[in-house]
């Protein structure tokens, strides 16, 4: 007890140290080919983190004086922020055609909303109608406009990544890991710094926003503030809902229990455990991301389960056995139970451990946190169960334990006198999940992930409606890079200030233009913009015609250097060869496949435009977690099998027979399919955090066949048959388990009123889980025990 008290304050000191994680990074696969490619285009083209501010007056025009006024005091508020590069708006657009401009004075002779004397009204009319800026900073119909907010890029975080994608790249000795284990603690250092910076910018930009909020409608949204608020939410919903979820927890305890010792100890086990665990990771200063946050609800699970089923024990021996001593009964009570706990531990440890080896270093972490939680829950509930036990003293027994549990009673006399139909039944119950199965979706939105009454979903909504769609992807075309003539080798003999221009010709920007309009035709797209779409507002230079090679070279020497930096080169670096598409994508409306539109995009680029496979890149965040997401299912189908594998051996280690392993497995893998199969019909997708539900139901659901089939055999041996085993089982561990899975079910249900939607859909299916899981082991289990002993004579070991 003093070494565990000892090791709860040093852990607890931790505790300040322990973080959520809410970059970008979380959302994307380390090591993934594809984040190379990502970064190294962010490196040529200066990174594309954003955050959108809309722009509509509750009264009054949304250009008049006041409104403009109030604009660019906002406009400078924010890039005094630290963390902002600059911010671009309606106020810095150029305006060539209020009045129109001719292409020899586009140097200075434009006009922009923040001087005196422009023509508002035809302002109005050009930005709603430019293909550069409709959409982007005006909506069409001219009702709101937009601020595009750019993040500063993390140099220190980015060279110490790029730091260990080299040293990972050059394949060094794998025997000396110091350098990289080096190189991971300064990420990790990094990273949390960067996470801190960015959550005090996303919290100084809505602090400035409520400051017009009275005189405007303003959202705000972008990737950061989507990785921001997601862990926002996770970490609102440990606090609030496990608050909630803890006192109804305790109240289910009692009412089961009716005694304060039974209620205490599940909640006090359950907080130390926690406790350590969370300690531990903050003195190893390791974050918790989106994925990895459900440990802690997890570790409950566990921990309350150990406890249930040692309080259930007890009490039945202090009722058969009134005359011992109450440090007999304990050390019966935990020498009883000893061994199915360790091997329910074993075989959970098995399943999480499996996530080890995802390479999705998210899921590894989570992997890692759960057999770290899965040894402490074990090691407390064995020493603080007994030891606190023997200091309150013996008691009485309750004059609830003799009550029976109607249901309980109910699944034993189905068992025994309607076997046959239960059999039927879990049969059409597999046709029904297979059929489900088929149906389940892995295309994500974020959008979906939040409360239609969040602040960050009606951003998304009010700006996929109205500004061209939030989330981005681009779209890169690789040409044959632009060769640099040594000054004075030209056919003038002077200096060409932007010798640039000449690359771009009408050829790539044909194909650039092509694709871009074959991409905004898809479902899902919205804004696209590219040199194209330049080149189409430049059309008004030539009577509305596209421009030959040396007009299109005219115009772009024409273009000043500030607009240039604004308009050309977020979209074409003639040094690299490289065109850019920038495409935002609408979620609110139809769902759209982000794989079906990469497909199409490398198709039409490939088969239309005659361009190799591998000049042609599409990256970006929206592509990126989307891989993610594919990876995470592709590595949980993986290791399902794995899972199931080690879990019958232990089973039959367990309960030494192979029969008997294999009976247990049955119920439990449909169990995990039939809730695989509610998702599919109910068009919930698997997500970041529900990915691991047919694990965790696996994982639940051999718990309970472990203690059930353990009692199983005890009861046998004293038994007639195997139906009065069975009956006697359910009236003993079916009482722990029913016990178990109401108070979890319960608690795990107080999350469907999150607005965290992965959230939601987690507690309601891992209180599904626990259901199904107590069906499968309370019916079919015991009906395929009674099945094979008399209908194909097999006989158990008593």
């Amino acid at each position: 007890m003093l070494v565990l008290l000892a090791v709860t304050v040093a852990a607890c000191l931790g505790l300040q140290r322990f973080s959520f994680d809410a970059s970008v990074d979380t959302l994307v696969v380390e090591g993934d080919p594809g984040v190379a490619r990502y970064l190294e285009m962010n490196d040529i083209f200066g990174g594309d983190e954003f955050i959108v501010l809309t722009w509509r007056p509750r009264h009054g025009e949304l250009l008049a004086a006041s409104s403009l006024a109030d604009l660019a005091q906002l406009q400078t508020s924010l890039e005094a922020l630290p963390g902002v590069q600059g911010v671009f708006s309606v106020l810095d657009a150029p305006l060539l055609q209020s009045p129109p401009v001719p292409v020899e004075k586009l140097s200075d002779g434009y006009k922009t909303l923040r001087m005196p004397g422009t023509d508002k009204s035809a302002a109005l009319q050009e930005l709603r109608n430019s293909p550069l800026y409709s959409s982007y900073l005006m909506a069409r119909d001219g009702s709101a406009m937009a601020l595009r907010v750019d993040l500063q890029r993390e140099s220190e975080l980015e060279e110490i990544r790029q730091r260990k994608d080299r040293l990972l790249a050059e394949q060094t000795d794998p025997a000396d890991p110091q350098q990289l284990e080096k190189l991971q603690a300064e990420l990790g250092v990094a990273r949390r710094a960067y996470v801190d910076r960015r959550a005090a910018l996303i919290s100084n930009i809505r602090a400035l926003r409520s400051g017009y909020e009275d005189r405007y409608e303003i959202f705000i949204s972008g990737v950061p503030m989507i990785a921001s608020d997601m862990i926002q939410f996770v970490r609102a919903d440990l606090k609030i809902f496990g608050s909630l979820a803890f006192a109804v927890i305790l109240v289910l305890l009692f009412f089961f229990f009716r005694r304060p010792r039974w209620v205490l100890l599940p909640v006090v086990i359950s907080a130390v455990s926690i406790a350590i665990s969370m300690g531990i990771l903050g003195w190893m200063e390791k974050p918790v991301t989106v994925i990895s946050s459900n440990f802690i609800s997890l570790m409950a699970i566990i921990c309350i389960s150990f406890s249930i089923h040692l309080i259930v024990r007890y009490r039945e021996l202090l009722a058969r056995h009134p005359e011992r001593t109450h440090r007999d009964l304990v050390e019966e009570t935990m020498r009883s139970k000893f061994a199915p706990c360790l091997y329910t531990a074993l075989t959970t440890l098995l399943a999480f451990g499996s996530m080890l080896v995802s390479h999705i270093v998210p899921v590894e972490d989570f992997g890692w946190m759960m057999c770290l939680g899965i040894v402490i829950s074990f090691l407390v509930t064995y020493l603080l169960f007994p030891s606190i036990l023997l200091l309150i003293g013996k008691g009485e027994a309750a004059s609830t334990l003799a009550a029976e549990i109607g249901l309980t009673q109910v699944f034993s006399r189905w068992v025994r006198h309607h076997n046959g139909k239960l059999l039927l039944v879990a049969a059409m119950i597999s046709v029904f999940a297979l059929m489900g199965i088929r149906q389940v979706s892995f295309e994500n939105r974020f959008i979906d992930y939040f409360g239609k009454d969040t602040d960050i979903y009606q951003g998304m909504r009010f700006i996929d409606e109205n500004l061209g769609g939030t989330v981005p992807f681009d779209i890169y075309l690789h040409f044959t890079p632009h060769e640099s003539v040594a000054g004075g080798d030209d056919f003038f003999g002077s200096s060409d200030p932007y010798p640039e221009r000449y690359w771009y010709t009408p050829g790539r920007l044909a194909k650039t233009d092509a694709l871009e309009q074959a991409v905004a035709a898809m479902n899902g797209t919205g804004k696209t913009i590219s040199l194209a779409t330049l080149e189409r507002v430049a059309r008004q230079f030539n009577d509305g015609e596209p421009l030959e090679a040396t007009e299109l070279s005219y115009v772009l020497g024409q273009i000043p250097a500030d607009i240039r930096a604004q308009v050309i080169e977020p979209y074409g670096r003639p040094d690299q060869g490289l065109m850019r598409i920038n495409v935002r994508m609408k979620e609110s409306g139809a769902y759209f496949s982000m794989d079906q539109i990469v497909a199409d995009i490398r198709s039409y680029a490939t088969g239309h435009l005659g361009m190799e496979q591998d000049r042609v890149i599409v990256t970006g965040m929206m592509v990126l977690f989307n891989d993610m997401l594919k990876q995470l299912a592709d590595s949980q189908i993986r290791t399902l099998f794995y899972v199931v594998g080690a879990t019958f051996v232990m089973f039959a280690l367990l309960l030494r027979s192979v029969s008997l392993a294999v009976l247990a497995l049955i119920p439990n893998i449909l169990a995990a399919a039939s809730i695989i199969a509610v998702m599919g019909y109910l068009g919930i997708p698997l997500d970041m955090m529900t990915i691991t539900i047919a694990a965790i139901c696996i994982g639940i659901g051999v718990d309970d066949a472990i203690h059930y089939l353990h009692r199983f055999r005890e009861e046998l041996a004293g038994a007639d048959s195997v139906a009065a085993a069975i009956e006697a089982a359910h009236n003993t561990i079916g009482r722990a388990m029913y016990f178990t899975s109401v108070v979890i079910m319960a608690g795990f249900s107080i999350l469907a009123f999150s607005s965290f939607m992965p959230s939601v859909y987690f507690g309601l299916l891992t209180a599904l889980a626990m259901l199904l899981a107590l069906l499968a082991n309370l019916t079919l289990l015991p009906a395929l025990l009674l099945f094979v002993n008399q209908v194909l004579g097999l006989r158990f070991h008593r």
